[in-house]
């Protein structure tokens, strides 16, 4: 089933036009068909004195509110824009299998404790540093060489988790964090061009870059609290791994990533 919008009642859609009465738009919208082949939407609204309001339906709510006269800089619209941006950035995150890989990759070779932690932190810090830097015009790269560059850099872990499995060393062994801050700048990239294509309401921008960026994080961190808890759970029952699966997740990443490389080099070259 397709996504459909739902209007308020005051309005009709005639084409591609929506004619509202009463006030113009405002009550509660939505989609139907969420949670089917789309998991989530978002609506900006724009009104003709500037103000942007922003709101994020879901499959377990599919509906939102438009309030007349939004003003970003009250205490409503400040929770609506934050609550928005944050589930735009969790939800990105986990939709992104590309950087979770990574992710995945670094806590492979980090090999847990506080080198674990000094690891993800640097990741973090990274990608949030690019993050703002391209949400404020400081920076730019071309969309295109950047998914093909994350996709490299997802083959390149895969390597050094091989590399790791045979018993040798490296850099990015005994220094984890210095090689996930080096990639941090570059996935960053991607999470801003994803973010600059929902685009930022106008006079928040601030907020919703921030609201954004703690969607990321907390989508970030659920998925290494989840992955840590099964590893947990697998020593638990004191099952020990079978011997090949550290080549077999190398492979697995590196394949995956190398897939992609391929596939968004061709994008790049046709660009």
């Amino acid at each position: 089933q397709p996504v459909a919008p739902i209007w308020p009642d005051t309005c009709a859609q005639n084409g591609l036009v929506l004619v509202c009465t009463g006030g113009g738009l405002t009550g509660r919208v939505g989609f139907e068909g969420l949670g089917q082949t789309q998991s989530a939407a978002m609506l900006k609204v724009r009104a003709l004195d500037g103000t942007t309001q922003v709101v994020t339906m879901t499959a377990a709510a599919p509906t939102a509110r438009i309030v007349p006269n939004f003003d970003p800089d009250s205490w409503a619209g400040r929770a609506d824009i934050t609550a928005a941006y944050v589930a735009i950035g969790f939800e990105h995150i986990l939709q992104g299998i590309d950087h979770l890989l990574f992710v995945l990759g670094l806590m492979w070779v980090a090999r847990g404790g506080w080198m674990l932690v000094r690891t993800i932190t640097a990741f973090t810090i990274a990608h949030s540093v690019t993050l703002t830097a391209v949400t404020f015009g400081w920076v730019g790269v071309p969309e295109a060489f950047v998914n093909a560059m994350i996709a490299l850099s997802i083959a390149f872990i895969g390597v050094e988790i091989l590399r790791a499995e045979r018993g040798q060393t490296s850099v990015t062994l005994r220094r984890p964090w210095l090689v996930a801050f080096g990639f941090g700048l570059l996935h960053g990239f991607g999470f801003a061009n994803a973010l600059m294509e929902l685009g930022l309401p106008g006079g928040a921008v601030v907020l919703a870059l921030g609201a954004f960026n703690i969607g990321v994080e907390a989508g970030q961190l659920a998925f290494v609290l989840l992955a840590l808890a099964l590893a947990w759970a697998w020593r638990e029952m004191t099952a020990p791994l079978p011997r090949q699966t550290g080549p077999l997740a190398a492979y697995a990443i590196g394949g995956a990533a190398s897939f992609w490389f391929v596939d968004r080099f061709v994008l790049l070259l046709g660009a």
